[in-house]
């Protein structure tokens, strides 16, 4: 098993192993359980499984949550490799973006709501470390967690343009047993905010079995998650909205739609999403 910094090391170890399929696990370490499902999904998908571990600082428009982002990279590589990682490469920001770096992309259309709308540039920042890493690690097949919805589909488009022979496979949102989304995120929340937090599952999983009863009418799914979420004063919804899956628009009637969620809590900004079957 490998930790390797250096660029050039990695392109190298990609050459010796050009034969073998390789299952690529982006993350920006702070690894928890949600991680550990992706990689071992990972190994069970090529011969070889890559976790990259870099925290971009393009995708943070707060310079305070870029520098307060949990580090931990040797339990990071522990916990890859135990989850079954062949390699991890934890490159330093030069590594990444160079001095002479010019290879800056915009996202599509899909990027402009939603997280786009409230984090200004963080989507470009997405697009652009992806791309990159999608060029040094080479990938068959790239896996991600469906919590970040809306990411993934940017990245989809990113990669369909730039790099259509990759296979992009998104898994099921890990939970806690208190039914919050996994998210390195969460070790920042005390003992209470984290009790208030699981407003947050219990909203969509209302809209969800509101929606199984047979109403699909968007505005009223919406009316009733924002009751609930009207509980917990201290939460600051940035957006509750009901989109269709692939295209992200609001829809009237919600069918093959998705219930998109983001809000901040006692400082700590929270997203969560679930399919309305």
């Amino acid at each position: 098993m490998m930790l390797i910094h250096s660029t050039s090391e990695f392109i190298a170890w990609r050459k010796s192993v050009a034969n073998q399929t390789v299952a690529f696990v982006p993350t920006m370490g702070a690894l928890h359980s949600g991680h550990h499902s992706l990689i071992a999904h990972a190994a069970q998908q090529c011969h070889l499984v890559v976790v990259s571990i870099f925290v971009n600082a393009m995708q943070f428009g707060d310079a305070d949550d870029f520098n307060t982002y949990p580090r931990s990279e040797q339990s990071d590589y522990l916990a890859s490799v135990t989850a079954g990682a062949n390699v991890v490469f934890a490159p330093h920001q030069q590594e990444i973006f160079p001095a002479d770096f010019d290879r800056y992309l915009t996202p599509s259309s899909l990027a402009n709501d939603y997280e786009g709308k409230h984090r200004p540039g963080h989507f470009a920042g997405v697009v652009t470390v992806v791309n990159r890493l999608f060029d040094i690690v080479q990938p068959d097949v790239v896996i991600f967690g469906a919590k970040d919805y809306q990411q993934v589909a940017v990245i989809r488009a990113m990669s369909d343009e730039l790099h259509p022979t990759i296979r992009i496979v998104t898994l099921e949102t890990v939970r806690d047993t208190d039914g919050l989304a996994l998210s390195s995120r969460n070790t920042r929340l005390n003992t209470a905010s984290r009790l208030q937090a699981q407003v947050i599952p219990r909203t969509l999983q209302a809209i969800a079995t509101l929606h199984a009863q047979g109403e699909t009418r968007s505005h009223v799914l919406k009316s009733e998650g924002l009751k609930i979420l009207e509980l917990v004063p201290n939460i600051l919804v940035e957006y509750l909205e009901i989109v269709q899956q692939d295209t992200l628009n609001t829809v009237d009637e919600a069918r093959n739609a998705v219930v998109l969620f983001a809000g901040v809590l006692d400082g700590v900004r929270l997203i969560d999403n679930l399919l309305l079957q």
